[in-house]
């Protein structure tokens, strides 16, 4: 029977995205003439609100089934499975949360999100002190990227010009028009 409630769920998915397909190619179909594709806002958030909902019928249902299996099981007097379903629960959600704490130190070591994805399978321990420590090998090993490069050895700083006074500069702008004019 629940399996015919997420089959039905589905068909019904499939159905309103089926609907909002042809309504978008008869629009384009409309708009043959250059104008404006745009969606209109309205249709849009009809659609958004549409697919909201759905989701949320899908989370209620696979909520429903939990239910439902769990008083299967109670009936059944399966405490045992009940138990041993939650511990995995427990310790699946300990397990990312630790994750989640590796990361967030290694990001904050001054490593990318990206290097922090890889590098989390590197840290070890499960305290605080642990996992700095474990951070500290690994910066040892594997460096830190950098947004900024590093000057060439026999590139100075470029020479400042030497400063001109205002007299200087009016000498040179004299000098400049009288050579033009021939006297």
């Amino acid at each position: 029977m629940d399996k015919e409630k997420q089959t039905n769920i589905k068909e019904q998915e499939a159905s309103a995205t089926d609907a909002s397909l042809n309504t978008a190619e008869q629009t384009e179909q409309d708009d043959k003439g250059g104008e404006d594709k745009r969606i209109p806002y309205e249709r849009f958030k009809q659609k958004v609100d549409e697919v909201n909902q759905l989701k949320e019928k899908l989370a209620q249902i696979e909520e429903e089934q939990a239910q439902a299996k769990r008083q299967e099981l109670e009936e059944q007097k399966r405490y045992k499975e009940l138990y041993e379903q939650a511990v995995q629960e427990k310790e699946q959600a300990r397990k990312e949360a630790l994750s989640l704490r590796k990361m967030g130190e290694l990001r904050q070591a001054g490593y990318s999100e990206e290097q922090a994805k890889l590098l989390v399978k590197l840290v070890d321990g499960e305290d605080d002190e642990a996992i700095k420590s474990s951070i500290e090998q690994i910066k040892t090993t594997v460096p830190i990227t950098d947004n900024y490069a590093d000057p060439s050895t026999f590139n100075g700083r470029a020479a400042k010009p030497k400063t001109v006074d205002a007299e200087e500069l009016g000498r040179n702008a004299v000098s400049r028009v009288l050579h033009k004019i021939k006297l």
